[in-house]
């Protein structure tokens, strides 16, 4: 049997303790680089924490301070972190969402005061955290069917899994049915759509990362009209102009 060299022994017991001191000086650099970053920490629940990283331990548990003190994050709690830039906003590149909301338009029409049916779709992107834009479309009913082409644009107040928001709509409506006859001796031979615009204010809740509740007040202004042409005691033609304010009360959901 060949004799066993005592410094070969040696040297294969520190490979040993040679690898676990630099996996351990590898994680202490890479828990030393997080900290002290300004990042935005989106949890499960839906809420996102903003602050400096203080520490983070190779479990992935964080230790974040802001303004309202310093607040432990196990890994069970997060759903992504992104590194914030010195302006304060993500890093991280913006995302594709869907809005889907019905509402009832509140005002007087030729039938009185009755809530007629809206239905929207908008599809965009998030600029960032705050700032929403998009184009969308959808039915509307006043004295006949429009389908509204519009682009929105939507600025939440927070970031946080409540937020209040504002938003504002223009575009073009469509008329879908034709204007009905006005009277025996009256014939509508043309019937066209018009200018809309939409201011509104509203609160949203966030469900989780991926999905919000929103509802929302505002107003409706609808602008459409339809050609007549009259054969009685005397014949014309006239332009009829129609001008319908209305208060919108919507609710829907955002997707991303």
């Amino acid at each position: 049997m060949m004799p066993v060299s005592m410094d070969s022994c040696k040297i294969r017991a520190v490979q040993p303790a040679l690898m676990f001191l630099l996996i351990l000086v590898l994680a202490s650099s890479a828990a030393l680089a997080q900290q002290g970053k300004e990042v935005s920490v989106y949890l499960k629940s839906g809420d996102v924490v903003f602050g400096r990283v203080l520490s983070h331990d190779s479990l992935g548990n964080y230790r974040i301070m802001n303004d309202c003190g310093i607040r432990f994050l196990s890994l069970d709690e997060i759903s992504r972190i992104s590194r914030r830039n010195d302006r304060g906003q993500d890093e991280k590149p913006g995302s594709y969402y869907n809005q889907s909301t019905v509402a009832l338009l509140f005002g007087e029409g030729s039938s009185g005061i009755q809530p007629k049916a809206s239905i929207t779709m908008v599809n965009g992107w998030q600029w960032s955290r705050r700032i929403y834009a998009g184009v969308g479309l959808g039915y509307e009913y006043y004295d006949r069917g429009v389908m509204p082409l519009f682009a929105e644009g939507k600025y939440f107040f927070s970031g946080s899994s409540f937020s209040p928001f504002l938003s504002f709509r223009i575009g073009y409506a469509l008329p879908v049915e034709k204007r009905v006859q006005p009277d025996y001796y009256g014939l509508v031979t043309g019937t066209y759509g018009g200018v809309l615009l939409n201011p509104e204010a509203g609160v949203r809740l966030r469900i989780n990362s991926h999905a919000a509740f929103i509802a929302g007040l505002g107003f409706n202004y609808q602008e459409l009209s339809h050609r007549e042409s009259y054969y009685s005691w005397s014949s014309y033609d006239r332009t009829v102009f129609t001008h319908y304010n209305r208060i919108s009360f919507r609710i829907g959901f955002i997707f991303q």
